[in-house]
């Protein structure tokens, strides 16, 4: 009887030693679990795209570069694109050049750590690199919409309710990324765990601006529940489109005709477009 009791202890010590580690683990490599830039330096646009390379000066890191066209008049909307966590600025590319077709702006934002960019990427360094390309963009032309994908959905809302924009589009949004990864990691205390929360649902009350939210049923990623949490949250300030069959990415169909009749109905409504504040990168953090 002793032996086994022994023996069922040293089970239960490997097992919770497992769990300790496993835990371990994953608070020490979090951050490339979460970020993973490709490594790939992107400086120059693609010959032929019509968009220039924009350099953004953030004060604590350097100079990080984007990718924009100016829209055709300052009457006419830009939109600024933050990509997810495993792309870069191509990833909007051909969603961008529609927008232009229409005589749109458009930014093809990056960050930290990714396309060549210096620096290491974090949650409160993503938000700094938004704050600093909205800060250089805003003075240059009209109305700012920030479309945020997948993880860059964290950082629209986060500009969107410092009043940086007087629109947003959210693509494969979650409620914070605490609740996407405590769905993936049920057995892991990753509430405890996680430094990079995102966490977009305690941001929303602050948003008094329209939004437009793409969600695809069949999200593999970011349940489509956590899109329509943020849109009955928002009520009738969101436009929530479901989708179906596109997965993590609706924007791989072009959803450049869906936006700009949405923008034209939320201008003819009653819905404020608040002019985005110039506010320098230091202020409303």
């Amino acid at each position: 009887m002793r032996k086994l009791k022994q023996a069922g202890l040293g089970v239960v010590a490997v097992l919770v030693a497992g769990y300790l580690a496993i835990g371990a683990y994953l608070y020490a490599e979090q951050r490339h679990l979460v970020f993973l830039p490709s490594g790939i330096p992107l400086t120059d646009p693609p010959a032929g795209s019509g968009f220039a390379s924009l350099d953004v000066v953030e004060p604590s890191l350097g100079t990080l570069t984007d990718w924009w066209i100016p829209p055709a008049s300052s009457a006419l909307p830009t939109i600024v694109f933050f990509h997810g966590n495993g792309s870069d600025r191509r990833d909007f590319l051909a969603q961008g050049e529609s927008f232009h077709r229409s005589g749109w702006g458009v930014v093809l934002a990056s960050y930290r750590g990714y396309s060549g960019n210096p620096g290491s990427p974090t949650e409160a360094g993503l938000m700094d690199d938004a704050r600093a390309t909205l800060a250089t963009v805003a003075p240059r032309v009209g109305p700012i919409i920030v479309w945020g994908h997948s993880l860059g959905s964290g950082v629209a809302v986060r500009m969107a309710s410092e009043g940086r924009a007087g629109a947003v589009v959210l693509e494969a949004p979650y409620t914070s990324l605490t609740d996407v990864a405590a769905a993936q990691y049920p057995y892991v205390p990753v509430r405890w765990l996680l430094l990079d929360r995102f966490d977009s649902q305690s941001l929303i009350a602050k948003i008094r601006v329209p939004v437009l939210i793409f969600h695809s049923t069949d999200d593999p990623v970011i349940p489509f529940r956590m899109g329509r949490a943020l849109a009955d949250e928002l009520g009738g300030r969101a436009t929530l489109v479901q989708m179906n069959g596109l997965g993590h990415a609706p924007h791989t169909q072009d959803l450049s005709a869906q936006v700009i009749d949405w923008y034209a109905r939320v201008r003819a409504s009653s819905i404020p477009l608040a002019a985005a504040s110039t506010a320098s990168t230091a202020a409303r953090r």
